[in-house]
């Protein structure tokens, strides 16, 4: 225990930073990249280190490969006290091509780490040609012009007109493709036939198709790789050619088997083959260049643009509009589901503004602000959104067609689909009456008379609910004996104590009776808001405690009821709140464990205690 505390509290030992700087053994040659390798010791293993080389020729394309760190800790005993030494070496790789033959200079490299800056001199390299063949062709095809987010397809093509089994590394240069995106690629099948693309990510394995064909009367083998571009801005784009490099095997060396050979071909066509391949005795290397080309990103035409275009791009497009509810009353939230489908850039997809070409009329709904995020689908059938709106008007009939338009790249045109109207059944908001909230006293009903005027019969009145008493054969007489009213009485009624507490039990009845006559000529109105204000509270308070779409939708129910209470004051605060409510309740992600904000509770109260006395001051 004391040897794993003394390692713990004794720092590293610093160290110098060293690099030492390695090439890719020569020759190097246009076209195919060669290693750069720096092995740095003396900084930290954490945080990674950066580098860059800082200048090149526009020539020569230096990118950053990879960076791997290796650490190693040694301990030695001084004293009574173990130390620790701990020393970390990063490997920095870098790719080099070049375009063009000759001498260049790589670098410098510049290596930081937080505070620590360590530069490199500059090396040099020198890249030979290499020669051409009439026996290899590189193809990239693309078409000339598309739309932004528009779905291009890209070939590449590589031809080769003498015994694939030979080839022994095929490297094909597509980095000038790195500044665009492209749709996934769909795995290479494994016994299929593949392609190798270097982009600046490392080697793409792209899924291919071999065929045969005649050519000046040479039989090529064609190999062809299709993917899709995505391009997401317009402008010109000047397209490099598109290089292949291949090592071609002249002498096989029968007497040895390669383990592992290079990107290989094995028994089919561009497939790979590990293991029981033969070594190569002597090889060469060629190279074939492709044309190079213009790409023009064209924008959207500002003429004719629908207002309910919002970036798709492709054909056949659809939309399917549901409602979870179509009976409601006036500012109940309808929840609608919005399925969109299509070929085109689903992904990628958002929904235009619902009021766009005669969709929903602001003014008969409240429409969600701003963007709305859609979730692609688990079986890729298109695009779904979920949005809530509310409507606003009594005399509203159904949810309008809501329209989607989009951009046909081929027809160069702008085309529109609409969802089908959905029949609503819209009534008045909701009134909460007296009676819902506080029950009815038996009694006298309020306005009544009590005095035996309004019964000139003399019968007790039916329903009034006031007791009669009887009085025949009382005795009323007045006591004229002297003697008896002076005599002192010896009954427990005739006691001081108890003539004391019947004051005050008495008295306590007539301040209840005068506060009971006070509350009973409250408007009964008034009395009635009160009662559904505390009660309306109370469940405010108590969503704390639930879960959090549940709590918000008790907190709406509660504001919608407090709402009605008071027609003639601001219901700014309250809408703020519902509309806050509405979006964490109908929200399509489910967090079971979340709870509602205290913030949001808080409030709600006060927005309900702040109408209240608004009202009140009214």
């Amino acid at each position: 225990m004391f040897l794993v505390a003394l390692l713990l509290s004794v720092p590293a030992v610093a160290q110098e930073v060293t690099v030492q700087v390695a090439t890719e053994e020569p020759p190097h040659y246009v076209g195919v990249s060669a290693i750069v390798q720096l092995t740095v010791d003396g900084l930290e293993a954490d945080p990674e280190p950066q580098c860059v080389a800082e200048s090149s020729s526009p020539d020569v394309r230096v990118r950053l490969a990879g960076i791997s760190p290796r650490i190693v800790q040694r301990m030695f005993q001084s004293g009574s006290q173990i130390r620790r030494i701990q020393q970390v070496t990063h490997t920095i790789q870098f790719r080099v091509t070049a375009n063009k033959p000759g001498e260049y200079e790589i670098g410098p490299f510049v290596i930081t780490q937080g505070g620590t800056e360590e530069r490199v001199d500059a090396i040099k390299m020198t890249f030979a040609e290499v020669p051409t063949t009439d026996d290899m062709r590189i193809q990239l095809q693309l078409p000339e012009s598309a739309y932004p987010d528009q779905r291009v397809p890209l070939k590449i093509q590589w031809w080769f007109a003498g015994d694939t089994d030979n080839v022994n590394q095929l490297n094909i240069d597509g980095t000038m493709l790195d500044e665009f995106q492209f749709a996934p690629d769909p795995p290479p099948q494994r016994s299929g036939s593949r392609l190798p693309i270097q982009t600046d990510a490392g080697t793409l394995t792209l899924a291919a198709t071999a065929a045969r064909e005649m050519v000046d009367g040479k039989e090529f083998t064609v190999v062809t790789a299709q993917r899709t571009l995505i391009p997401n801005r317009p402008g010109t784009y000047e397209i490099p050619p598109m290089t292949a490099t291949i090592e071609l095997v002249t002498q096989w060396d029968n007497r040895r088997r390669s383990q592992l050979g290079g990107f290989g071909f094995g028994g089919s066509l561009l497939e790979e083959a590990f293991g029981g391949r033969r070594r190569p005795a002597k090889v060469e290397l060629f190279r074939a260049a492709g044309e190079p080309l213009t790409f023009l990103v064209k924008p959207f035409p500002r003429e004719g643009r629908p207002e309910s275009f919002s970036g798709a791009v492709g054909n056949g497009f659809s939309l399917d509009v549901s409602a979870d509810r179509t009976v409601v009353r006036v500012g109940d939230p309808i929840r609608l589901t919005l399925h969109l489908r299509g070929d085109g850039n689903i992904q990628g997809a958002t929904l235009p503004p619902l009021s766009a070409d005669g969709g929903l009329d602001p003014q008969h709904f409240r429409l969600p602000e701003g963007d709305v995020t859609g979730v692609i689908q688990d079986d890729q059938d298109g695009k779904q959104f979920l949005v809530s709106v509310r409507v606003l008007d009594e005399g509203i009939s159904e949810i309008p067609a809501i329209a989607y338009s989009w951009f046909d790249a081929e027809q160069e045109q702008y085309r529109t689909t609409r969802s089908k109207p959905i029949a609503l059944r819209v009534m008045p908001a909701q009134v909460v009456g007296a009676d819902a909230v506080v029950s009815s006293q038996p009694g006298v009903s309020p306005g009544a008379s009590s005095s035996s005027s309004a019964n000139p019969t003399g019968e007790p009145s039916k329903g009034t609910g006031v007791r009669s008493f009887a009085l025949s054969g009382a005795d009323l007489a007045i006591q004229p004996d002297p003697q008896r009213l002076l005599s002192g009485s010896t009954s427990l009624l005739a006691k001081p104590s108890f003539q004391i507490v019947n004051y005050a039990l008495g008295s306590v009845c007539l301040i209840v009776a005068l506060l009971d006559r006070r509350r009973r000529q409250v408007d009964p109105v008034v009395r009635q808001a009160s009662a559904v204000v505390r009660n309306q509270r109370g469940r405010i308070a108590a969503a704390g405690k639930l879960p959090e779409k549940d709590a918000a939708k008790q907190i709406a129910d509660a504001l919608r009821v407090v709402q009605l209470e008071f027609p003639n004051t601001d219901r700014s605060a309250i809408q703020t709140l519902l509309a806050e409510c509405d979006a964490i309740a109908y929200r399509p992600d489910d967090k079971p464990d979340a709870t509602i904000s205290t913030d949001l509770v808080d409030r709600a109260l006060a927005a309900v205690d702040a109408m209240k006395s608004k009202a009140g001051a009214a």
